[in-house]
């Protein structure tokens, strides 16, 4: 396990990212234990369209590999309608743009 969140550290520097949550790197590892050969990166932006207007989404995790987004939903997910409807046209965008959007509920 150590061997796992070292790597996913590594990753994340390489990407200049090395801001990660506690649910993030545990799911993380989930993940990486059964796509042991996928290109599996933290804080990634992928640009997406919307109602012809270019979007970006930074997905929690995401699998280039097979092209599927986690997208990590505490409680700010539904703190307010808006919150809700910014989600699900992502989610939607994402999706028409070829992308699998898997949400992973947490209660931190």
């Amino acid at each position: 396990m150590i061997d796992d969140m070292n790597y996913a550290k590594r990753n994340m520097y390489k990407n200049r990212n090395n801001q990660f949550r506690p649910e993030q790197l545990e799911l993380y590892i989930q993940i990486r234990a059964t796509r042991a050969n996928s290109d599996l990166l933290m804080e990634y932006e992928v640009s997406y369209k919307y109602d012809d207007e270019v979007r970006v989404c930074i997905g929690d995790i995401v699998d280039l590999t097979r092209k599927e987004i986690f997208r990590i939903n505490g409680p700010i997910h539904k703190s307010s309608e808006k919150r809700i409807m910014r989600d699900e046209i992502q989610k939607e965008g994402l999706e028409k743009d070829g992308w699998k959007v898997t949400d992973v509920d947490v209660d931190v």
